[in-house]
């Protein structure tokens, strides 16, 4: 994760100790939980990658968008894929919209008694 220079909010935040201090132990924090998310294994690179497309465009934040459209063209993911993957969040979106939330799911069959 490349570093950048603190934001203005994190500058003001070093104004009250406390404060400071607990949203440095924050961003330790997150920082590794989130190295620690996009380095795992469980999931090869186009895959995670596909995930992470996925989840900024639900986001719907356009900069988080540019980014991970990005970071999955330089592992390989192709216009069809990404296509794809655009597809699949608009059309869960749409759905969302069209039924209540407590109808829009379907009963899961559970597989194992893992999750």
């Amino acid at each position: 994760m490349a570093s950048t220079p603190p934001s203005i909010s994190t500058q003001l935040i070093g104004l009250a100790p406390e404060v400071r201090d607990s949203h440095a132990s924050f961003s330790d924090s997150f920082e590794g939980f989130f190295n620690a998310v996009f380095d795992g294994k469980a999931l090869d690179p186009k895959t995670r990658a596909a995930v992470a497309l996925a989840a900024a465009l639900v986001l719907d934040r356009e900069e988080t968008v540019r980014a991970f459209l990005a970071t999955a063209k330089q592992i390989g993911l192709g216009n069809e894929e990404i296509g794809q993957v655009a597809g699949i969040v608009e059309v869960l979106k749409l759905d969302a919209l069209r039924r209540p939330a407590t109808a829009a799911a379907a009963p899961v069959k559970r597989a194992n008694t893992c999750c």
